[in-house]
């Protein structure tokens, strides 16, 4: 038989059994179809046995079995079934680290449980991270620290912790950020609220500037208290300048005028006062090559080897530079330096004395800390002058003379030099002419304490006291003779 006609043959039979056959394919198809379903379901239910098994050990903190488990798993299931496993553990796992971040960030859970969880599901190297999951929920979590609702560290800390989980990278760096400017705006306010309180009216203005304008709340606080401040900042800086210019602290004072200028730009009392500051600084303000250099030329040597350290000190209104003067690091005077004359004075007394003899005065501490300057030549004269004419001593002048031209009216030299020894204060000598004929007469004058001492031939006494003895003996005689008088007159 040939081909053509087992063909034709073959033919007729399909068209005359036509629907036999389509019945008998369709239950073969049916039939495949029914094996494929079963396969495929007996090999989820198999996947979602394990899935559970593995999920349950992670959300009982049991990670390590949790991995060891899974490590199992790659080792026993074929690729395509562990890329099965994978995508449906994935799902549960999300799920798992969604809420276990609400607990975190309620407080139900510790920081260790929540990082314990993040490095687990980063062990698990082939499980997909729900990112989008996640920015909702850092969204959340950084609108509940606008809102003062969970603490900064809490805040941060789910932050930092979920951003390292794998895959996520920077996409919760936005919110990381922002919870980071808020705390340090916050920061800056509170800064600015304590200096308020103690009266640092411009470092707290400076804090609420800074303040930033997207946390509203704190914003608008901060305004409020900006206002607040330069309303009674006026008189406190005004009052802070003055004290400090009495002071001669002249920087110090022009400092708080600065305060109130951008507030009060046409204020005519801080314009005015800022000018008076600003004169006193140029006048009565001395830089240590200043000093230095006045200092240098009452000496009448050069600068060579001189330093100095250098403080301000007011004394009785007026400022003055206390100044430690060396030369080639070895201390040789104490100095204080007027800042308004530029006289300058060196330290002496009993217990100290440089010998200088290029200041143009003295002066001491007392032991209460107190600065004394010594008398002038002019006062001393003048002080010995009174005393004089209150022993009613006539004398015709009174000349203050060196040490060395007062040695031939002493008769005795180590008896003056004994007593300048225990009294380097007695510093001015005094010569006073009583006249023709007459012996002039020395005396040594304290430049602190204006005491007078006359030194007699062998012996210096203290003049006050002699003066006094007399008196006493002057109003003994005048008492005897008014009992002599009395008693004739009774007689």
């Amino acid at each position: 038989m040939k081909l053509r006609e087992l063909l034709d043959k073959f033919a007729d039979f399909i068209d005359n059994n036509r629907e036999n056959i389509t019945k008998f394919l369709l239950v073969i198809l049916a039939s495949i179809s029914l094996m494929i379903v079963f396969f495929i379901s007996s090999d989820e239910m198999s996947i979602s046995k394990e899935v559970d098994h593995l999920v349950k050990n992670i959300e009982s903190r049991k990670y390590q079995i949790a991995y060891d488990y899974y490590e199992g798993l790659k080792t026993n299931f074929s690729d395509s079934k562990m890329k099965r496993f994978n995508k449906s553990v994935s799902k549960k796992i999300n799920s798992v680290i969604i809420n276990n971040g609400d607990k975190y960030i309620n407080g139900q859970i510790t920081k260790e449980q929540y990082i314990g969880l993040i490095n687990t599901t980063n062990a698990l190297s082939e499980i997909s991270i729900n990112v989008e999951n996640l920015i909702e929920q850092a969204k959340r979590v950084d609108e509940m620290y606008l809102q003062e609702n969970i603490s900064y560290d809490v805040a941060l800390s789910y932050m930092n912790i979920a951003s390292s989980l794998n895959g996520v990278n920077e996409e919760l760096d936005d919110y990381k950020q922002n919870i980071k400017d808020f705390y340090e705006s916050r920061a800056v306010y509170e800064e600015a609220t304590n200096n308020q309180q103690v009266k640092k009216y411009h470092e707290a203005i400076e804090g609420y500037n800074k303040v930033s304008d997207k946390d509203k709340k704190y914003y608008k606080l901060a305004k409020m208290a900006k206002e607040e401040c330069i309303n009674i900042m006026y008189d406190y800086y005004i009052q802070k300048a003055t004290e400090a210019n009495e002071k001669g602290n002249y920087d110090e004072a022009i400092k708080y005028i600065s305060y109130l200028k951008p507030y009060y730009q046409d204020d005519e009392k801080i314009a005015s006062l800022e000018s008076e500051y600003q004169e006193n600084l140029e006048l009565y303000t001395m830089s240590t090559d200043d000093i230095i250099g006045l200092i240098s030329k009452k000496m009448e040597s050069g600068r060579e080897g001189l330093s100095i350290n250098s403080y301000q000190q007011m004394i009785n209104g007026g400022k003055f530079y206390y100044v430690e003067l060396y030369k080639y690091d070895t201390l040789i005077d104490e100095i204080l330096v007027d800042s308004k004359t530029k006289k300058i004075y060196s330290y002496k007394s009993n217990d100290k004395d440089y010998n200088a003899t290029y200041s143009d005065g003295y002066f001491k501490v007392t032991p209460n800390g107190e600065f004394r300057f010594a008398l002038s030549e002019g006062e001393c004269s003048f002080a010995l002058e009174n005393k004089l004419k209150e022993k009613d001593e006539t004398f015709k002048s009174i000349e203050i003379v060196s040490d060395q031209n007062s040695n031939k009216y002493v008769k005795n030299n180590q008896v003056l030099k004994g007593f300048l020894k225990s009294n380097k204060n007695a510093y001015y000598y005094a010569l006073v002419n009583k006249g023709f004929f007459k012996k002039k007469e020395l005396y040594l004058i304290d430049m602190y304490t204006k005491n007078i001492y006359k030194v007699e031939n062998d012996k210096v006494v203290n003049y006050q006291s002699v003066f006094i003895h007399a008196l006493i003996i002057s109003i003994k005689v005048r008492i005897k003779i008014f009992h002599v008088n009395l008693k004739d007159n009774l007689w």
